[in-house]
């Protein structure tokens, strides 16, 4: 029973290593690609800044964390307002059928409403930028 138990962890062990070892090979063969471009490029006379470097021109992509924050928020909010809407005693017997529901639902409303105050947000940040 206990060499079954040995196995399975050098098994275990054995997966983690190999995932590991193929995500290093993926970047090592990936940077050496790059490099040998950019040897081939350099070799023709042709300036890599032009491949590689930033544009001035194009917008830069930024991951948008104040919405995603924003709904987030929302859909913690509605969670916790629909949890507290089914708990209370008094209601507690008329929402025995559509409990789940409506914390879904109030979930579902409160995301939405984060992602609405999220756009007048970036809006208001594109209008002070131009």
């Amino acid at each position: 029973m206990q060499s079954v138990q040995i196995v399975e962890n050098i098994m275990i062990g054995l997966v983690w290593l190999a995932f590991f070892a193929g995500a290093f090979m993926a970047w090592f063969f990936y940077v050496k690609a790059r490099n040998t471009e950019r040897l081939a490029l350099i070799e023709k006379g042709a300036d890599a800044n032009n491949f590689y470097g930033k544009k001035e021109n194009r917008k830069s992509f930024r991951f948008p964390w104040m919405r995603f924050g924003l709904l987030i928020s929302g859909l913690g909010f509605g969670l916790a307002l629909g949890l507290f809407i089914i708990s209370t005693p008094s209601l507690k017997e008329a929402l025995d059928d559509v409990g789940p529901g409506l914390v879904f639902a109030t979930m579902l409303l409160f995301g939405g409403i984060g992602m609405i105050i999220a756009h007048f947000v970036d809006r208001k940040k594109e209008n002070q930028s131009l």
